[in-house]
């Protein structure tokens, strides 16, 4: 059976009721983005987008994350991105997920403020290699959202 649809009597489809996405508040998004250290950064390179995945740091309106002498620290610096983590409960039958958009810089030798308590932010790359730029998302904007409830199951796979 397909989530979201369910057989009537006479053993055609009928659309059962989806629950409600619900936006989730700044101060939500932020506690979810400090909570984990895995997600994706979306870049256009030569005007296509690409997306990578990332250990990452949150604080303060901001997404740190490392990265090597690749496409990351060649293109991201003074561009606009977007930042993306999501998740799923399989007890409660739940998922959310938060983006952020913003520009990058590298914060790698900057000396304000900002930079250096950002830099000081815990961050443990699981790529190998050596990852010696720290770029940081500053957020313009900030979304996310919840779906799900009892009796959703996790999708799967075709």
């Amino acid at each position: 059976m397909i989530r979201g649809i369910g057989m009537d009597d006479r053993g055609g489809q009928q659309r059962s009721a989806s629950p409600p996405l619900r936006a989730l508040s700044d101060p939500e998004c932020w506690r979810l983005l400090r909570s984990h250290d895995l997600g994706r950064i979306a870049l256009l390179i030569d005007d296509w987008p690409q997306v990578f995945p990332v250990n990452y740091a949150a604080e303060e309106r901001s997404v740190v994350f490392r990265s090597a002498a690749g496409s990351k620290a060649k293109y991201g610096p003074g561009s606009r991105a977007c930042f993306e983590i999501d998740g799923w409960d399989d007890r409660t039958g739940t998922g959310w997920s938060v983006m952020v958009q913003g520009l990058i810089r590298d914060i790698t030798e900057t000396t304000d403020k900002e930079a250096e308590e950002l830099r000081r932010l815990p961050l443990h790359p699981a790529a190998p290699g050596v990852r010696d730029h720290l770029l940081a998302l500053s957020a313009s904007q900030v979304s996310g959202r919840r779906f799900g409830g009892p009796g959703i199951v996790r999708p799967m796979p075709f």
